[in-house]
């Protein structure tokens, strides 16, 4: 890549590029003079030091050069640590010299410096390849290395998007620090859009959702139709919220299996989509209510009648039409039933026809 500056470390003492701190770089035949400002940190018996070429120049990690004096001496060599350094001021020297030294140990602890610098915002295998001069293989190699050791996260492979993991444990705190704020200025809501939380977190939509993911996974968020809330959130509940929830209840309980639609009962109640579905969990953390695949909802007292007919129908298996009859529902409705009764292990599906567990 071309720079027109460049950290690099040089094996000799800065006190031999005498007080105007110039010299020329020579990579591969070509030199270039150039200012060199010599950082604070210091290596044994060496320095590192900020190298602005007079004309941009072709340079990446781990290229070696000579130096040599104006008049032509050689004084020594150098390696490129960082071909594209932050500007003078953006990082602290015990910041900058822990990196550079980092940098100095190979490639697979630059991968981690560079994914550290990315920060949440993940590093793509374009910003390794153009940093270095290594070969999109072997980056790839190298994150699967790091991957197992539990130091990133891959994303994707075509192209490889990775994330630090410490970077990933970071963004999670910071979402359950935005949902725990959102809570409380939308208490009657269940939980905030997803959309919101993209606009907060201006990162790659992956790595969002694998934030939010392994939250859901660790038990501290729930994910629901498009809504993140903290698991342990319960919104505040008026005299008013108490009543809807108890006429919706039985509006569950009197209607025949799926014959009570959400839109009828939130344009009945007037209720926005989201305090219906935060009375709807609340319904579901109260057990009244049992909700499937798709959507399909019931009362659980429904339910419990169904089981307990299946159970004591005398049968070993059951046929889609064998529980239409048992029960009186339609095909629309016994299918969505039946693979509830699968996932509750009432019944396990074997062919065309259902196991009926005990």
């Amino acid at each position: 890549m071309k720079t027109t500056s460049f950290d690099a470390a040089l094996d000799f003492p800065a006190g031999d590029l005498g007080p105007a701190g110039r010299a020329s770089v020579v990579f591969q035949d070509h030199s270039v003079p150039a200012a060199f400002s010599v950082y604070k940190i210091w290596k044994k018996d060496a320095a590192y030091a900020l190298i602005t070429p007079d004309s941009p120049i072709g340079a990446s990690w781990r290229d070696a050069f000579e130096v040599r004096s104006g008049e032509g001496r050689p004084l020594g060599r150098g390696v490129v640590l960082d071909p594209s350094p932050p500007a003078a001021g953006e990082v602290k020297a015990v910041r900058k010299k822990d990196l550079l030294e980092r940098l100095s140990l190979g490639e697979r602890e630059m991968v981690l410096v560079l994914a550290e610098l990315k920060g949440i915002r993940g590093l793509r295998e374009e910003d390794v390849v153009g940093f270095s001069r290594l070969c999109r293989a072997r980056v790839e190699a190298l994150a699967r290395g790091l991957e197992e050791e539990g130091k990133v996260r891959i994303l994707s492979f075509s192209p490889l998007l990775l994330i630090l993991q410490d970077s990933l444990d970071f963004l999670r705190r910071r979402v359950a620090a935005y949902l725990a704020q959102y809570h409380k200025k939308h208490p009657g809501q269940r939980g905030a859009p997803f959309e919101s939380l993209e606009k907060r977190f201006e990162v790659a939509p992956n790595i969002l959702h694998l934030a939010v993911r392994s939250l859901e996974k660790d038990g501290k968020v729930t994910l629901k139709d498009g809504l993140a809330g903290l698991v342990d959130y319960r919104p505040p509940l008026s005299p008013a919220d108490e009543k809807v929830l108890g006429e919706m209840e039985g509006m569950f309980l009197k209607g025949e299996f799926g014959q009570v639609s959400l839109d009828d009962i939130r344009r009945h109640f007037r209720l926005t989509p989201g305090k219906l579905q935060a009375l709807l969990s609340v319904l579901m953390e109260r057990k009244t209510i049992v909700e499937g695949r798709d959507g399909f909802i019931l009362h659980s007292l429904w339910l419990d009648e169904v089981v307990k007919k299946v159970r004591d129908s005398g049968k070993r298996e059951l046929t889609v039409a064998d529980f239409k009859s048992l029960t009186g529902l339609s095909r629309k409705y016994a299918i969505p039933l039946l693979e509830l009764l699968d996932e509750m292990g009432v019944t396990r599906r074997k062919g065309s026809v259902r196991d009926i567990l005990k």
